[in-house]
């Protein structure tokens, strides 16, 4: 057989594979655990959290992507892109108004009247649409990538991220773990929100090679200066625009972080992004800068 013909063959085989991968309808589960049936491969999306425009960023699918909701969390490569209103309380009537094949992260209300009106919703995590886990980020970044056709792209970076997870993890394996706290302090000298078990931030702190100091509480509630005090951590994490409310703290000035300086800031959005292992890795820089 020519050696032409073999090229050919070879192309169309090639092809064929492309196209099976990438077939239509596809369902996927959202995350009230409901099945979402996509007809066709989207090519007009309205993207109202960061996680998904990262992913559709990631996947080589941004040329897609028509309309974002306003976030200081948002990539500098959605900058130019129209805005459906906040990330909270985005306008079903702009997102109407743009005709999307596709909305990603709408919950509540929103999404409500948006299915009621035709419109294709896929919202991935717990209930409530929330990342709590590294699991959910992947869960998320395959299910975005079944949608939009880029399902082996999408297992590519999935890999990706969970090499570099391992990498970090496997660095502290075996050290001494440190005592970690994760507040929010945005008046000083008030009740911060602690994270507690049940977050990412737990997740990330324990691969870090620490130990939640709230690890028994659930969830993100108050606590108060004099609790942070008693559980005495050797680490505060902490947003960026928080760190000198924490430093600062006449309260918190007898807390071993305090004393010591080690108060850093953790922007809490990277944690719930495609960025996660890089948070990962700066956390356990942090908390064990030997390695």
């Amino acid at each position: 057989m020519p050696k032409r013909v073999l090229v050919l063959l070879a192309v169309l085989m090639l092809l064929g594979l492309i196209a099976s991968a990438q077939q239509y309808p596809v369902t996927v589960v959202d995350d009230r655990g409901l099945e979402i049936t996509i007809e066709s491969q989207p090519n007009r999306i309205v993207s109202i959290g960061p996680l998904y425009t990262e992913i559709l960023i990631d996947l080589g699918a941004i040329d897609r992507l028509i309309a974002v909701a306003a976030s200081p969390d948002n990539p500098p490569e959605v900058a130019d892109l129209l805005r459906v209103g906040e990330s909270f309380s985005p306008s079903v009537e702009v997102i109407l108004a743009l005709e999307p094949d596709l909305v990603l992260g709408a919950w509540g209300a929103v999404r409500d009247q948006l299915e009621e009106l035709g419109i294709v919703v896929l919202t991935t995590g717990r209930s409530g649409a929330i990342i709590a886990s590294v699991s959910d980020i992947f869960t998320t970044i395959r299910t975005v990538g079944i949608a939009v056709g880029n399902s082996a792209r999408a297992a590519d970076l999935i890999g990706q991220i969970a090499e570099q997870i391992i990498i970090i993890e496997s660095a502290v394996l075996g050290r001494e773990p440190v005592q970690v706290a994760f507040l929010y302090m945005s008046v000083p000298d008030t009740a911060p929100y602690a994270i507690g078990s049940g977050s990412i931030e737990n997740e990330l702190i324990l691969r870090a090679g620490g130990t939640n100091v709230f690890a028994d509480i659930f969830g993100f509630p108050p606590v108060s200066l004099e609790e942070v005090l008693a559980r005495d951590p050797e680490v505060i994490f902490t947003d960026p625009d928080h760190v000198e409310n924490v430093l600062e703290s006449q309260l918190l000035r007898d807390v071993t972080a305090v004393r010591d300086g080690q108060v850093f800031g953790i922007k809490a959005s990277y944690s719930t992004s495609t960025k996660v292992a890089e948070v990962l890795r700066v956390m356990s820089e942090f908390l064990h800068p030997e390695e």
